[in-house]
């Protein structure tokens, strides 16, 4: 193929409209990583495009640029998974566009990792499947990997600040160090973790995202598993995910 053209598995993870019916759509891409390219016409009724752009799509898209130097735009989208169920529920496009954002803000442009590739799209493919009460659990599961495919494993045997071995029934986790910290390492503003949050990041890092759907655990939990993912967020990046902020809406 033309060296001006790049076709590879994407998936469209938002867009903003310019210009007279045209889009310019941020997509994850297996070969190019974080890239946006201009879709010419998409919002006009007789788009050749159709919905295949629509956020959460999966599939193989057809890139072209002039010169290594000049922005993509796209010339074809060949859907795989439409994954329209999760825009047709407030609950689960809210949990999606939880799982886009991490790309949008910790990722670098053009960072390529298949790995990371693999993950998103195997997550928005369970999330549209899913019944809605399950989908706190895929975020997490997501979260959990998405940490581990960036380079922090987010659990471990030893006190991330004296490296010293730690029993699950003594980890502690904050904002400041992460987790888990020992009993001695501990700051007054740590919060203990129960045992079973440990048992699920030592799961969820390595099972397919498909057995999210398996996945129960009392809502206690299930908070507390939230609640040290917010710590490592802030711990690592400074910040953590601005849609969070709505995942403690009713519709979740």
């Amino acid at each position: 193929m033309n060296s001006r053209f790049l076709k590879t598995p994407a998936i469209v993870m938002n867009s903003t409209q310019f210009g007279e019916g045209h889009k310019l759509v941020r997509l994850y891409t297996e070969i190019q990583g974080k890239t946006e390219a201009s879709a010419f016409g998409a919002r006009k009724t007789k788009s050749r495009f159709g919905s295949r752009l629509e956020p959460f799509t999966v599939g193989e898209v057809l890139l072209y640029h002039k010169s290594e130097d000049s922005p993509f735009s796209i010339r074809e989208m060949e859907v795989t998974d439409s994954n329209a169920a999760i825009r047709d529920d407030l609950g689960k496009f809210m949990v999606g566009s939880s799982c886009i954002e991490t790309v949008i803000r910790y990722v670098e442009r053009e960072h390529r990792d298949p790995d990371l590739f693999r993950a998103l799209s195997d997550t928005l493919q369970v999330l549209s499947a899913v019944p809605q009460e399950k989908s706190l659990y895929v975020l997490s599961m997501y979260d959990v990997k998405f940490l581990s495919i960036m380079g922090y494993r987010p659990y471990a045997e030893l006190c991330v600040k004296c490296s010293k071995p730690i029993e699950a029934s003594e980890s502690y986790s904050d904002s400041t160090s992460g987790y888990p910290v020992c009993a001695q390492c501990r700051s007054a503003t740590s919060m203990p973790v129960e045992p079973s949050v440990r048992r699920f990041f030592e799961w969820a890092v390595n099972e397919p995202m498909h057995r999210a759907v398996k996945v129960t655990m009392q809502e206690k939990t299930l908070q507390q598993v939230r609640r040290v993912l917010e710590h490592l967020y802030l711990y690592i990046f400074q910040k953590k995910p601005e849609s969070w902020s709505q995942l403690r809406s009713p519709f979740v």
